[in-house]
This record gives structure tokens, sequence and C-alpha cells, in this order.
């Protein structure tokens, strides 16, 4: 089924663009134009100036995707099959009639949150720094 392969990508995807392009946008242009005096191409304007000046963007913007894809519990729930489930549908299956099996549903949970907790303490300070960019100018 399309719509279950490319489902997180078409919600987040202009959430995503609209970040990028805000992060580039707010690139001085006074910096692009004292690079260009100095004789830069293009491509090195892009690798040396552009860049890094947009790492908070580029590091804070996968790891907001991330969080969102997350939050679609509901339609992974609702649109999926069991044999092709994503995380959180799985740890939902541990409800049952018979009750919450809440060891499984803890250590389940445990390590569905570890690695965005991780990717999350690793980008701190890009993520940070790219929340703020531009909030004072």
């Amino acid at each position: 089924m399309l719509w279950g392969k490319f489902h997180y990508t078409l919600i987040n995807l202009p959430i995503v663009v609209w970040m990028i392009y805000s992060f580039f946008k707010e690139v001085p242009k006074e910096i692009l134009e004292a690079d260009r005096m100095d004789g830069a191409t293009t491509q090195q304007e892009l690798v040396h100036v552009l860049l890094p000046l947009a790492v908070p963007g580029i590091a804070s913007t996968p790891l907001l995707s991330i969080i969102l894809s997350w939050n679609e519990a509901f339609w992974s729930l609702n649109l999926t099959t069991a044999d092709a489930a994503p995380l959180t549908a799985f740890i939902a299956s541990f409800s049952s009639p018979q009750g919450l099996f809440w060891a499984k549903l803890s250590a389940a949970s445990t390590l569905a949150i570890a690695p965005i907790l991780i990717f999350g303490w690793l980008s701190q300070r890009q993520l940070v720094r790219g929340l703020t960019f531009g909030a004072v100018k």
C-alpha cells in the first residue's frame, strides 16, 4: 500500500521544507557577498560558508521530524497491519483483555525512546542554537 510507505514523509515534508528554508534565509547576505568578493565559487560558498552557518537548523530539523513522526501513533495504529506495524503499534499491542503487561510495556517503551533521547542529547548544542537562531537581531 503506497500510503503506508510514504505516510510519515508526506506528513512531515511541509514543516521540514519550511524550517530548512527559514534557516537558510536567516544567513546574512553580507557574509555571502564578502565571500564572493574574495573570489569563492558557488560551490565553495555553499560548502565553506552557507552549510556551516546553517548547521543548527540542519541538526534541529531532523530531530523535530523524528518527534513529529513518533507522535503519529494514531495513524500507525489505524492504517497498518500487524506484520508491518511501527514501534508505536507494537507497544500498544501489550494491552489485552487480560490486562496490561506492565513489564513488557515498560521495557518496550524504554527501548523505543532511547534512540531519540541519545540523538537529542548528542545534538543538544546545535538544537538549542538552531531553535534560537534569528530570535534576536
